[in-house]
């Protein structure tokens, strides 16, 4: 008797995928490259994720983003999405270390970010405390040493 074979998976394409069209189509968010900032007046929400097909809290986000957009209103000018190749890189250079991530921008200005998925609650307090900030995070670089034993 032959082995079963597993299911095969489908694989998560964001261009066509229902959740992301959705995000597109009715929650009006648009890609987001780090060159974009300029020409984004007011507070924007961006959204850092990566490839659902390895992580799949990318699908989860692409709800979550559209709601968050939702309640926070008028607050929020525009929505945004990390093209999920990008992702992790585009984080980097904000300091983002835990995906997915909501983050917050004024003009050019990086606020900060509600990392990794959490309750309802807690990002809505995460985003209006970054939302209400003059300016962002100070960053730093940490420089590892090798010491000598």
């Amino acid at each position: 008797m032959a082995k079963p074979k597993p299911p095969v998976e489908a694989v998560v394409d964001t261009a066509v995928h229902p959740l992301f069209a959705r995000l597109r189509e009715e929650a009006g968010f648009a890609e987001f490259s780090g060159a974009t900032l300029e020409a984004m007046p007011g507070l924007k929400m961006v959204l850092f994720a990566e490839d659902p097909n390895l992580r799949r809290e990318t699908l989860d986000i692409a709800v979550i983003g559209a709601e968050l957009r939702k309640a926070l209103g008028a607050a929020v000018a525009s929505g945004w999405y990390t093209a999920v190749s990008e992702g992790r890189a585009l984080g980097a250079r904000y300091g983002i270390r835990k995906f997915p991530a909501v983050a917050l921008f004024r003009g050019a200005e990086y606020l900060g970010a509600a990392e990794g998925l959490m309750g309802w609650d807690e990002f809505i307090q995460a985003l209006v405390e970054i939302g209400s900030r003059e300016k962002g995070p100070s960053r730093t670089i940490a420089i590892l040493q090798k010491t000598e034993d």
